[in-house]
Parts: structure tokens; C-alpha cells; sequence
């Protein structure tokens, strides 16, 4: 919720003038669904949560239906930015932030492009947390801050927000099973800024 994501700009009075569409179900997107992810699509994922197997541009990637382009937020570089995710049912496991830094909007946004750069997040009790935020058995409002690099300026960054839950039972890397091994739902979410 902040900074806004391309599904959720419709929430926000402050972009109405922009007529962002309505998108009722903002808080599913979650590649699909675990069996569409994994079994359908190998485990692939649109970058912004969208199934991957839908035509490009999926509705939450640049041109697509959501993917407007609309700037939610103005940074510096270096600065440490405050951001807000509403999760309406915990799946525990961890969120991360990461950020593909480019100038040019119809620069495709890829996956490596956001890999590049794992934002470094701190909880809303000011404790460094590296780059993976831990979801408790809550709901309701997560809150913290991210550090952006000091060296990235960009006119037309894409923040993507990552949600790797945790309550799956599966295969575990040393043989063994639990909750939390194995395949997992992902959500992912994507928010267009600028970095001066």
C-alpha cells in the first residue's frame, strides 16, 4: 500500500485525476495460485503477480491493463523510504523489496533488472532485518523501511514487492518434511517511482 502498487493506485484519492482502473481483487496477486504456478507454469511467475502464462503484457507489467506508468512517489538516492503492506490473511514465510532502476519507461522491465538491486529493509521498531522481512501469524498492516542505493537515479524505477509464503507442507533440502519446505505461493506487487 505504500508506495502504492499499480493494482492499488485506484485506493488512493490523491491519483484519482489519473482514472486509474478498479482492481477488486489487489490482494490476490499471486501468480495465479499455487496449482497454476507450479503445475501449470513450472513454478514461473509474472514480475508484478500475474500468471505467467497469460499474453504480454500481463495486466500488472508495463502496458498492461494496471501498468499505466502513473509515478506514486519521489526519492533520493540513498534515501530510506518508509513502506506499508496490508496482508489480509498471513501465509507466514518473508517479503522482500527489490528495485529495477531505468529512465526509459518502454524499457521492458525484467526480472534480472530487479535482482540487481534487493532493497535492505528495517521493521517499524527501527531493527535491521537484511533483505527479507519475517511474516507473523497476523493480520492487518506490516510496516518498515526500505534503504534505497546511494548510487541509483532513475526518472522511471519499478519497485517489486515479493511475498514467498510459508505455510506449505513439503519437501525440505535435507530430505526431511515440514511446513514451510518446498513449493510456495508468491505474491508479488510492483509500484512505479522516480529516484533524483
Amino acid at each position: 500500500m505504500e508506495p502504492p502498487n499499480r493494482s492499488s493506485i485506484w485506493r488512493f484519492p490523491e491519483f484519482a485525476s489519473y482514472n486509474p482502473p478498479s482492481n477488486y481483487n489487489d490482494n490476490e496477486l499471486f501468480c495465479g495460485g499455487y496449482s497454476v504456478q507450479y503445475e501449470q507454469n513450472k513454478g514461473r511467475c509474472g514480475i508484478c503477480g500475474d500468471p505467467w502464462n497469460e499474453p504480454e503484457p500481463r495486466d500488472n507489467e508495463d502496458g498492461g491493463k494496471f501498468g499505466r506508468g502513473i509515478i506514486v512517489a519521489n526519492y533520493k538516492s540513498g534515501q530510506i523510504f518508509p513502506f506499508s503492506v496490508e496482508l489480509t490473511r498471513s501465509h507466514l514465510g518473508r517479503f522482500r523489496l527489490r528495485l529495477c532502476a531505468r529512465n526509459n519507461p518502454s524499457e521492458r522491465v525484467t526480472q534480472g533488472c530487479f535482482d540487481k538491486n534487493k532493497l535492505m529493509l528495517m521493521d517499524d521498531r527501527g531493527k535491521k532485518l537484511g533483505i527479507r522481512y519475517p511474516v507473523q501469524e497476523r493480520t492487518g498492516f506490516y510496516n518498515g523501511s526500505a534503504f534505497l542505493p546511494e548510487n541509483v537515479k532513475c526518472s522511471h524505477c519499478v519497485i517489486q514487492w515479493q511475498y514467498k509464503a510459508g505455510n506449505t507442507w513439503g519437501h525440505c533440502k535435507n530430505g526431511t518434511f515440514k511446513t514451510g519446505c518446498g513449493h510456495q505461493e508468491t505474491f508479488r506487487g510492483c509500484s512505479d517511482v522516480s529516484i533524483s
